[in-house]
């Protein structure tokens, strides 16, 4: 747009200025004499007026001598200027990049050849030209010969597929039917659980961590509704002396036993679980069916004993000094018999 701006500035340059003005519009000024006059419309009278201060008049002249000559106006065709504007504008926005090269001397195509057209039979069965038709023809033909040549192939590679594919030998598949992932761990049964989850925990809080982490494995198997025997050490000794007895040696709970087999403590479990582990090794366990806690010990595996109701003492019926319980532990509490 630039191009076009200056070519419109240039050709109005090239016009000529009028030289002449309405006389009506002339302005008179001399500096010299301080003021200036305004020639007045003819139809308005001037009113003349007496001047507050003496002012030296110039001597009056012609009023002719100032206006210029009347000249006709000059036409500007507007049409032919415009016309060459046109023909400038569309020069400057040739497309360049699309223009084609001359050809010199070049043949048309065959396809133009005015004298290979036929001109179509309007009383034939169809409209089409006859070579065409046979050449449309003759490319379907080879079009279904070529992929009937592409389906054979292929049918003749999947079989060489299917005779050359050994199915895996009956012992290996025997061997990963018969290896058990609970074989991977040591073998360490606590009594009565060879086919069993044995879990040992504690319930005084003295250790807030060991409390955590017991509690953490316990809601881990109960959501995985699966039945276990939880052993409590701290309400029965002999469950503590049984459990250093088979890790030989003083550790803390929580400790988990499957099938015989020993897991590890809470960070192994847990661990186990995450990595999605945890849940084949429980296989064959039977299932946790109860809604709630037991009816008899509330969830606590403990009741008190019924012999000397928690009081370890025993006062023969015949008198005497009383003797010490032997259906309770130390805590005067025996296992819950309904659950445990």
């Amino acid at each position: 747009m630039k191009g076009v701006k200056g070519k419109l500035i240039k050709k109005l340059k090239t016009i000529k200025t009028i030289g002449y003005l309405k006389p009506e519009r002339i302005l008179q000024v001399n500096a010299v004499d301080g003021y200036f006059h305004t020639s007045p419309p003819k139809s308005t009278p001037v009113l003349s007026r007496t001047p507050f201060a003496t002012i030296h008049e110039s001597p009056k002249r012609n009023r002719n001598e100032n206006i210029l000559p009347l000249q006709e106006p000059e036409i500007i065709d507007v049409s032919e200027l415009m016309k060459d504007l046109e023909d400038q504008e569309t020069e400057f926005y040739t497309d360049k990049e699309n223009l084609r090269p001359e050809t010199t001397g070049a043949k048309t195509p065959d396809c133009d050849n005015r004298e290979s057209f036929r001109r179509p039979d309007l009383n034939s069965g169809t409209l089409f030209d006859p070579k065409l038709l046979a050449a449309f023809k003759q490319a379907v033909i080879e079009a279904k010969e070529l992929e009937a040549e592409r389906r054979s192939r292929v049918f003749e590679e999947s079989i060489l597929r299917e005779d050359s594919y050994e199915p895996p030998s009956k012992s290996r598949k025997i061997d990963q039917i018969t290896e058990n992932p609970i074989t991977e761990f040591e073998e360490r049964c606590p009594p009565g659980g060879g086919e069993s989850i044995v879990l040992y925990t504690t319930g005084i809080r003295g250790i807030r961590k060991t409390f955590e982490d017991c509690t953490k494995i316990r809601s881990l198997l109960q959501n995985l509704k699966v039945s276990f025997s939880e052993r409590d050490v701290s309400m029965h000794s002999e469950f503590k002396e049984e459990m250093w007895r088979i890790l030989g040696g003083k550790f803390v709970p929580p400790r988990l036993f499957i099938k015989g087999r020993y897991l590890g403590g809470a960070e192994e479990v847990l661990g186990l679980h995450e990595q999605g582990k945890l849940k084949p090794l429980i296989e064959g366990i039977p299932i946790d069916r109860n809604e709630g806690p037991c009816e008899g010990c509330a969830g606590f595996r403990f009741v008190v004993c019924f012999e000397c109701s928690g009081s370890r003492k025993i006062l023969p019926e015949n008198g005497g000094e009383s003797v010490d319980c032997s259906e309770c532990n130390e805590n005067g509490v025996i296992v819950c018999p309904f659950c445990c």
